[in-house]
């Protein structure tokens, strides 16, 4: 399992540490945490991030290689805006843990596991069935992995196209329909 990004309180490691310890991956599988702890943040969790399962990183230049050997991205977020961070995990093969704040495009029991925010609980069962569930791992990947095209910066320049696309052409109806409508009421004169 890996997490990335900035390990502070609305990133929720904390929750993903007390999840993972909770679970019989901790046992026998690797955490692997990757970003800079704010000092206040790290002294709290010291106890869970001693655990022999639990291996600390910190800021890495080698993100995209630790994803292609994760099975699990974690990011169990409090508040979030749009992780990237997550679509970039789906490209790599990452199957995604994420709470409902997270921000990821995926969807439940699909293509991800998704808990809600502070749910230790669901998030430990996640781990634990996928840990036991090989099956069910690869079948989250596969699926995960087979619309991860629809998360490039081509497919989203595509859409942002269609968009405009509408746009335009709602607003040139809108015109032609106000031009209908002032000569019903105003015909002009030649």
């Amino acid at each position: 399992m890996l997490f990335v990004g900035v390990c502070a309180v609305r990133k929720g490691v904390h929750y993903a540490l007390e999840a993972w310890l909770r679970s019989p991956a901790s046992k026998d599988g690797t955490f692997f945490i990757a970003g800079e702890f704010l000092p206040a943040y790290r002294e709290k969790l010291a106890p869970m991030l001693s655990h022999p399962s639990v291996k600390v990183l910190g800021h890495r230049k080698d993100v995209p290689e630790l994803m292609r050997k994760s099975d699990v991205l974690v990011l169990p977020s409090i508040e979030e805006g749009s992780a990237l961070v997550t679509s970039e995990a789906r490209g790599s093969g990452c199957v995604l843990l994420v709470s409902e704040a997270a921000g990821a495009i995926c969807r439940h029991m699909e293509n991800a596991l998704v808990h809600p925010v502070g749910d230790v609980s669901a998030l430990a069962q996640h781990i634990t069935w996928l840990h036991q569930n090989r099956g069910v791992l690869e079948r989250l990947r596969a699926a995960s992995l087979a619309t991860a095209s629809e998360l490039t910066w081509t497919a989203a320049g595509r859409m942002l196209l269609e968009v405009y696309r509408e746009t335009i052409a709602a607003h040139r109806a809108g015109l032609h329909k106000e031009t209908r409508q002032v000569r019903e009421v105003a015909p002009i004169k030649s």
